[in-house]
């Protein structure tokens, strides 16, 4: 039986517009929405910004033993980095802003095990947040991948990294350098996707996981949590560092920012390759 909704302040009582929207369940789950459906769930600094205090309360909240991170009304799960913002952003300003670390960083630091239910697609650094989580569970419907290269860029919050340790060098070079999605069934035949349901079941059924990991001891949970991604982050954070620098370097070119007016001005780029 679900509680109320959480009086923290990015609950759906404290503000009906957020674009987090979180709940939280008698048996210790907490369930959080990507809500900015007008943008398809594109990731916004100030929906960034959200998110990562989401987390950080949650961390926080013992009554909270494992979270459950999906979209709101049924999808998508998140189109990407909002290229509205993007666009502007220069090699040097990326750098004194840290940009996208405070992503990174709150993903990095959560301690409790947290499920990504994906339904609809997850591109860029929506596929990004699906692969930062420990689990996914997805709907039929789903699809995945990293377009950056078609907009002059490179993924720039964890996926060149994870993608690669999760389905090896070739399989991810496949998909990072062409851009193209593939789907939920495929990245479960591929290891990436734990699960497939009908798009009406995937919240459920994630919800229902966590409900069954919320019933183990919390702290030996997130021992064992750590434990795993032990083995995944051994030289981890030197490719995150490395992956920002070059992620930062590529607003530099003049092709980021063609690659991205073409994808705002709806037409397709025509890339000076500079």
């Amino acid at each position: 039986m679900p509680l109320e909704p959480s009086t923290a302040k990015n609950s759906d009582d404290a503000n009906s517009s957020s674009m987090i929207r979180r709940r939280n369940y008698e048996n210790g789950v907490a369930l959080v929405e990507l809500n900015r459906p007008e943008k398809r769930n594109a990731l916004s600094q100030a929906m960034i910004t959200e998110l990562v205090a989401t987390l950080r309360d949650l961390d926080k909240e013992s009554r909270v033993r494992s979270v459950v991170l999906t979209s709101a009304n049924n999808g998508p799960f998140s189109a990407g980095v909002d290229l509205s913002e993007l666009v502007h952003i220069s090699t040097a300003e990326a750098h004194s802003r840290r940009f996208l670390c405070d992503l990174t960083d709150a993903f990095a630091s959560f301690r409790k095990p947290i499920i990504a239910a994906v339904i609809g697609f997850a591109l860029g650094g929506g596929f990004e947040i699906a692969l930062a989580c420990d689990i996914i569970y997805a709907a039929t419907n789903s699809k995945f991948g990293f377009p950056e290269i078609t907009i002059g860029t490179i993924p720039g919050a964890g996926g060149t990294q994870r993608l690669t340790r999760a389905i090896g060098k070739q399989k991810a070079m496949e998909f990072i350098l062409t851009g193209e999605t593939a789907s939920g069934s495929e990245f479960e035949r591929l290891g990436i996707v734990n699960k497939i349901f009908p798009p009406e079941e995937v919240i459920t059924k994630a919800v229902e996981l966590a409900e069954k990991i919320a019933k183990m001891s919390s702290p030996i949970a997130q021992l064992a949590k750590k434990a795993v991604l032990t083995a995944e982050q051994t030289h981890l954070d030197a490719g995150m560092e490395l992956e920002k620098s070059l992620y930062y370097a590529t607003f530099g070119h003049a092709d980021k920012e063609v690659g991205m007016r073409a994808f705002l001005e709806k037409r397709k780029p025509v890339f000076e390759h500079r």
